[in-house]
């Protein structure tokens, strides 16, 4: 159970394509607070999220906490153009287990450091590889991108992660457009899936809200025999 709620919660913050379409106009990162409900072992666990603009960026911040486990996880990027370019990033699990993760990265220095496992590993700078975190960002990024020159979302995503000694490239498949209801009324959304080969006994899935300018609003992560849902309890932008 803990390995999957460690999947999940991953999921929601680990989605973040490379940029698709060329935008004319800068398409800044709205600010936002929201909160996101799930249970594990039994218990309601609420995660808090939020968006803050910052001298040199942004950063991003992602909180929960339950009787057994405390998760914080934070990003600092900014915006190159539209893609998101890291600053540093922060993975910290206290509970029976202790986890702790960070990336570094240092584009002057041409490259990237990851800490996993104990094990810190470098990668050679590569722009568009982003941390955990801050992808969700990126993901917004290229959806408002692709909506100024498309009412369809696209249908394929590709997009690179730091994880540990690897770069991982994963793939989001577009599966439709859907009405979600949710503690916060009935919302639009555009259902992407994350591609796995056909042997893989996991599966995830993402809901975006192009109405609340394109947050994800839902996950869930089917490993096994278990199931975690992650739903938005609520959701405030900037003016």
């Amino acid at each position: 159970m803990k390995k999957l709620l460690c999947g999940g919660l991953f999921f929601l913050w680990a989605l973040s394509p490379l940029t698709v379409v060329a935008a004319a106009e800068p398409t800044p990162l709205t600010p936002y607070t929201a909160t996101y409900s799930t249970t594990a072992m039994g218990m309601k666990v609420r995660i808090k999220r939020q968006l803050v603009a910052t001298d040199d960026g942004y950063t991003l911040t992602s909180n929960g906490s339950s009787m057994f486990a405390k998760i914080k996880e934070s990003a600092r990027f900014k915006l190159i153009g539209e893609q998101i370019q890291g600053i540093d990033y922060g993975y910290h699990l206290k509970s029976v287990v202790r986890r702790r993760r960070e990336v570094i990265f240092l584009p002057e220095d041409g490259v990237i450091k990851s800490l996993k496992k104990g094990d810190w590993t470098e990668h050679s700078w590569s722009a568009g590889v982003l941390d955990q975190l801050s992808q969700q960002e990126q993901l917004r990024l290229d959806l408002k991108i692709a909506a100024q020159t498309s009412d369809a979302p696209p249908d394929i995503l590709k997009f690179k992660v730091v994880d540990g000694a690897r770069i991982k490239q994963r793939t989001l498949k577009f599966l439709g457009k859907e009405t979600l209801t949710t503690p916060i009324g009935d919302v639009q959304t555009l259902h992407f899936e994350q591609v796995r080969s056909p042997e893989a006994s996991r599966r995830s899935n993402v809901w975006i809200a192009p109405s609340l300018d394109y947050l994800m609003v839902r996950t869930l992560h089917e490993e096994d025999d278990s199931t975690i849902e992650i739903l938005v309890e609520s959701l405030a932008l900037e003016p």
